[in-house]
């Protein structure tokens, strides 16, 4: 491993604990619905990162750099589709119950939902393309092979996200049988609720 991966490595595993969207989002999606759902999300949002990877790697994130308009789209996509969550966890806040029900359709349809939530919270966050365009090529050097060792790179962040959002789900998932309950629930939803709307806004305001 050459040293400018060994770079890569704590400045990744500072963002990747960094909490953000991604994060409030298996939260929440562990906590109300089931620890499948968590790691679902978990893994909705690494693929989320593999689209921002090669399109970083391909040079497709130049349009957003360079384009305030696509910019905007895709920010104000992100951010309306962040509310959208916000506004659906504070309607099942005030639904008669919120808890889970493991009926085998049912669970396939909401793991599937968790899986979704999580790949587009992510890919439709333009920072994230921004973001692999500009830090990537710093750990690249001239010699070496752009989408070769951008999967290198990629590898690396995404075993990291898988290792700590895991982990997160994982240790919120045993909890979680502590502080079942409907009351419970609700008020976790409703918060998350404001959250997700608080975090939409801040996107669609931010530059």
């Amino acid at each position: 491993m050459d040293g400018l991966t060994l770079a890569f490595i704590p400045i990744v595993a500072i963002l990747t604990i960094t909490p953000g969207v991604d994060t409030m989002l298996v939260i929440n999606n562990t906590l109300t619905r089931s620890t499948s759902d968590g790691l679902g999300s978990v893994a909705g949002v690494n693929l989320g990162l593999l689209v921002h990877a090669m399109a970083s790697a391909l040079g497709l994130s130049m349009i957003l750099m360079n384009s305030a308009a696509a910019f905007e789209l895709v920010k104000l996509a992100g951010a309306l589709y962040i509310i959208y969550l916000g506004i659906q966890s504070l309607k099942r806040s005030r639904a008669k119950s919120t808890i889970y029900q493991a009926e085998p359709l049912k669970a396939k349809r909401k793991l599937t939902a968790s899986v979704k939530e999580g790949f587009l919270t992510n890919v439709l966050n333009p920072k994230v393309a921004v973001f692999y365009l500009a830090l990537l090529p710093q750990f690249i050097s001239p010699t070496e092979n752009i989408i070769e060792k951008s999967f290198i790179l990629l590898m690396i962040h995404i075993t990291m996200g898988v290792l700590w959002l895991g982990f997160i789900a994982i240790a919120l998932g045993k909890m979680r049988h502590f502080i079942t309950g409907d009351k419970f629930q609700k008020r976790l939803e409703a918060i998350s609720g404001v959250v997700f709307i608080a975090l939409g806004i801040k996107m669609a305001m931010s530059k």
